[in-house]
């Protein structure tokens, strides 16, 4: 059933993305709590072998300080919890008109509607909607309820080296939540990873790296004019961060998405790898095709985008390859 999305709600926090969305990166007054840090959670994916060294679990942050045009994951972005819309889902039951308190779901002259200025996330309808054509991406979660999902692989971590790694979004941007889980992790006798791309202060990520592992570093673009077209921002802080987490030593995973269209090029994949070459403590730079994953999430937001990227061929992922491989020992693929 066809579903007429109406009025998309998003933060304003003055930070805005090319396509005129906007995000907020503070986290809600809720978050404070008599027993202790929580925070906004999107997913917790166990088994996953992308993310880093053996088995993992991933847990997945909401919030971040870049806006990506291209972002995978929209859903992200804001810190608060946001209902994604699906209507090829819809069954057309009602349900959700019918127990909406803020009659956010309409039947207007028999046509579905749906007004986002009006909803207020209550999930209400989600727990209605037996289709799963509502979901509500984002929930608030204490340290105690993750770290009791992570510690269920206790064994596999062991048996593969493998261990727990935090992404997002951007999961620094929840420093006092993060913190603790890393520190719990690291008493568990848990390897930890970190996926960041660097956008904050210093000093968010310096007070977490005792507790970290390992760091996998995005570096979208170097060019200031692109990264500000694309990413929101010209990308000074995120290089100078980047540099002096190389200085620590730390152990690091270095990963481009490779946009078609933006940054596809020798010059932007042959100038990230001469930027990274010569550190010592790089396990290996990594380049990722760009999978179109985030443009059905970004409609179930009531989001468009202006910009339509494509995936690079194999051909032309293989030659970014070898141009990085001229200043880096280790690329993938």
């Amino acid at each position: 059933m066809g579903v007429v999305q109406r009025g998309e709600r998003v933060g304003n926090t003055g930070q805005s993305c090319p396509n005129g969305m906007s995000i907020e990166t503070k986290v809600p007054q809720s978050a404070a709590e008599e027993n202790g840090p929580t925070g906004s959670v999107i997913n917790i994916q166990r088994f996953s072998t992308h993310d880093g060294p053996g088995v993992r679990t991933t847990v997945f942050l909401k919030g971040c300080t870049n806006v990506c045009a291209w972002c995978h994951n929209p859903e992200s972005m804001r810190m608060q919890p946001e209902l994604q819309l699906y209507p090829e889902r819809c069954i057309g039951c009602g349900r959700c008109i019918e127990v909406c308190p803020e009659h956010a779901h309409q039947l207007v002259e028999g046509e579905k509607q749906f007004d986002r200025e009006r909803c207020r996330v209550c999930g209400t309808c989600v727990e209605e909607c037996f289709a799963g054509g509502l979901v509500i991406a984002g929930k608030r979660m204490g340290v105690d309820e993750v770290m009791s999902e992570i510690l269920q692989d206790e064994t596999y971590y062991r048996h593969s080296e493998g261990g727990v790694t935090f992404s997002g979004g951007e999961p620094v941007v929840q420093r006092e939540f993060l913190l603790e889980l890393l520190r719990q992790c690291k008493e568990a006798g848990i390897q930890t990873a970190i996926e960041t791309a660097g956008n904050y202060a210093w000093e968010w990520l310096e007070e977490m790296l005792p507790h970290t592992d390992l760091v996998m570093h995005d570096l979208k673009i170097l060019a200031p004019e692109l990264h500000e077209k694309f990413v929101g921002n010209d990308g000074e802080r995120i290089r100078s961060n980047f540099l002096r987490l190389a200085e620590t030593g730390k152990p690091l995973i270095v990963r481009t998405p490779v946009i078609g269209g933006v940054n596809d090029t020798v010059e932007e994949i042959g100038g990230i790898a001469r930027f990274i070459g010569g550190i010592e403590s790089l396990l290996y730079y990594e380049l990722l095709p760009y999978h179109p994953l985030g443009e059905s999430k970004r409609e179930s937001l009531g989001q468009t985008a202006e910009d339509r990227f494509y995936t690079p061929d194999k051909e032309k992922m293989s030659e970014l390859a070898d141009v990085a491989r001229a200043f880096v020992g280790e690329v993938r693929p």
